[in-house]
């Protein structure tokens, strides 16, 4: 039997433990019943068996005696009358009715003919208020003056009848009412074992944004819930790490936009409180332009990181080469490195499927930090290895590495150290955006770095498992 969705679980168990006790109950009623049935038309059956049995042993016995042609019908009926549920008809061999029960109520026409096996069947009276039901048999003999008797015999079995069908009526009854006793234990058993869900319910509907911390594992729960306090917690500690960084990320957004915005309207008053030179002019657009780009780079890296981290950035997957990727990132870096007279090289040849948009993103913003952060005369190297089922590109350089204060935190969004925090182009956004590339491609991203050393930035990718 199913339920609606919605049904409460108390009705459920209820009504679930009801229809249980109910087939139990029912099913015992009934064998018990079908034995006592059975047990008591056996008894009838025998009874009326051994009685034809009595009247033939009656009547051979009997009819040998000399003089004593008519003393085994006595003899029978004596037996009989001591009888209240047995009838006897004694017909004799021309037809006629020799004697008869003044109880006998059966017709002639309606008992089965007699055989030598025991054969009987049953019989009901209908009379205005009177129900009977008779068990009834006949018998035939030959006696010593070759005559031959039949003897009908019928066993009034109404009263064990009436009995087992008030014992079945009574059971019905208590069948019942034990049903509904029972539906009440499980409805009181369904709400006392559901009592730590509506504990456990009660206490997350108490739950606010100040109270994230909260843990339902810390206290003694049934085991069936322990799985679900477990997840709960789980979720509670994903979602007070997303309220974090989202309050962190607020407020770093508001800090980082002010500054730049705050740039813009001072270089326009200042522009503005007097007449100024058109080469004065110009560079205060030229400031403004440098701005408002720095301003739309970090717009764009915040969109980007809030359609990731909401699962909308779609992945174009394509099968990509590392020489080419390598290749294409040279090129347009070059003349920066020119610049600076610094080395690019790369090295390994691996095929693998990433998205090529999101990819170059990635190796960009590694090889830009690389840049900024190596000294002149530098070196930085591109490497693509293939190790076991994933691939690994990795952006080394021989510059000024990072100190082991600022390691934990520089994938963290708007983190910067302090020796660059005075420089525009840096949005704070670039190492949180590779660290979110590869995990869209079910990667992750390794640092390894040595102050006055160098860093090694290395993309961890699989090679074919998204494709």
């Amino acid at each position: 039997m199913l339920l609606p969705r919605n049904y409460p679980i108390t009705l459920r168990l209820t009504l679930y433990f009801s229809i249980a006790m109910g087939l139990v109950l029912y099913s015992v009623s009934g064998l018990l019943y079908s034995t006592m049935r059975s047990q008591l038309t056996q008894k009838d059956e025998d009874e009326l068996r051994s009685t034809l049995h009595f009247q033939q042993e009656i009547a051979t016995t009997i009819s040998e005696r000399q003089g004593s042609k008519d003393l085994w019908q006595q003899e029978l009926f004596e037996s009989v009358a001591r009888q209240e549920r047995l009838s006897l008809r004694i017909i004799s061999a021309d037809g006629k009715v020799w004697a008869q029960s003044q109880n006998m109520r059966v017709p002639r026409k309606d008992f089965p003919a007699p055989s030598k096996a025991f054969n009987y069947t049953s019989w009901r009276y209908r009379n205005h208020d009177i129900r009977e039901k008779y068990l009834i048999a006949s018998t035939s003999f030959t006696l010593k003056d070759n005559h031959q008797w039949l003897v009908q015999a019928a066993l009034n079995v109404s009263q064990n009848n009436q009995i087992i069908e008030d014992y079945w009526g009574r059971m019905q009854g208590a069948v019942a009412l034990a049903i509904v006793l029972f539906a009440a234990i499980g409805y009181w058993l369904a709400r006392r074992g559901l009592s730590p869900l509506r504990t456990m319910s009660h206490e997350i509907a108490h739950i606010h944004a100040e109270d994230l911390h909260t843990r339902l594992s810390s206290q003694a729960w049934p085991s069936e819930l322990n799985t679900l306090s477990t997840s709960f917690d789980g979720m509670m500690m994903r979602l007070e790490a997303s309220f974090t960084r989202l309050n962190r990320f607020s407020s770093d957004i508001a800090h980082e936009l002010r500054g730049p915005i705050n740039n813009l309207v001072s270089a326009a008053s200042v522009t503005q409180s007097k007449a100024r030179s058109p080469q004065e002019y110009n560079e205060t657009l030229a400031a403004i332009v440098e701005e408002g780009e720095h301003l739309s780079r970090m717009i764009s890296s915040m969109l980007f990181l809030a359609r990731a981290d909401n699962s909308r950035e779609p992945l174009h997957l394509e099968q990509l080469n590392s020489v080419t990727e390598f290749t294409r990132l040279v090129n347009f870096y070059d003349v920066l490195a020119e610049e600076k007279q610094i080395i690019l090289n790369s090295e390994g040849d691996v095929t693998f499927f990433a998205d090529p948009i999101h990819l170059q993103r990635a190796l960009s913003n590694l090889l830009s930090n690389a840049l900024r952060h190596t000294a002149v005369g530098g070196c930085i190297t591109l490497s693509a290895i293939q190790k076991d089922n994933e691939v690994l590109l990795s952006v080394k350089d021989n510059g000024e590495g990072i100190s082991n204060e600022h390691l934990p935190h520089i994938f963290d969004r708007f983190y910067r150290g302090d020796d660059a925090r005075s420089k525009a182009e840096n949005t704070g956004l670039g190492l949180s955006l590779v660290k979110t590339i590869a995990e869209m491609h079910g990667g992750k991203i390794i640092v390894t770095s040595e102050e006055s050393k160098g860093s090694c930035f290395t993309l961890v990718l699989p090679q074919n498992t998204l494709r």
